[in-house]
């Protein structure tokens, strides 16, 4: 991992499948499968206590990408951790869900507009080519405020102009 702060998943390794070693593989699923596990487990019995008293259903989101649901060329080990993360969630949402706890898997495709991704030159440049940070906040805290008659288990957020 490349200790990028921003993004779990910032430090994958790109490159051809027979370059990839084990560490690579090891690396992906300990960022996303194996840290999602962890912080499951230490958020749940929380969110469970809050259940009857909270405005809104507490809420577990996770956060994923385009290779949560579709491998591609070089990024084997990338989405292996990522299918890895969208399956539990969704082992999640159906454990807990019933029980009051609002979990959603949340597919966030494509470059965020962040004072770091200032100079990328994306989806040819054209206006909100990249994914507002205020956009994908807004998304999440209507997640949030569902309710429980109507929990969302998948949402996919990319700018218009991204390709998929």
């Amino acid at each position: 991992m490349s200790g990028d702060l921003d993004n779990v998943g910032g430090g994958f390794a790109v490159k051809p499948f027979l370059e990839l070693t084990a560490s690579d593989l090891d690396a992906s699923l300990d960022s996303n499968a194996h840290g999602l596990f962890h912080f499951a487990q230490a958020t749940l019995p929380s969110l469970l206590a809050s259940v009857p008293t909270s405005p809104h259903p507490p809420t577990l989101l996770v956060t994923g990408a385009t290779a949560s649901v579709r491998g591609s060329p070089r990024f084997a080990a990338f989405a292996a951790g990522k299918f890895a993360g969208r399956a539990l969630g969704q082992s999640l949402a159906r454990e807990f869900g019933p029980r009051g706890v609002h979990v959603a898997h949340v597919i966030v495709d494509g470059v965020i507009d962040i004072p770091r991704t200032k100079g990328y030159n994306v989806n040819e440049g054209k206006e909100d080519g990249k994914i507002s940070p205020d956009a994908i906040a807004d998304s999440y805290w209507h997640l949030h405020t569902q309710h429980r008659s109507s929990f969302t288990q998948e949402l996919d957020l990319r700018p218009y102009v991204e390709k998929f």
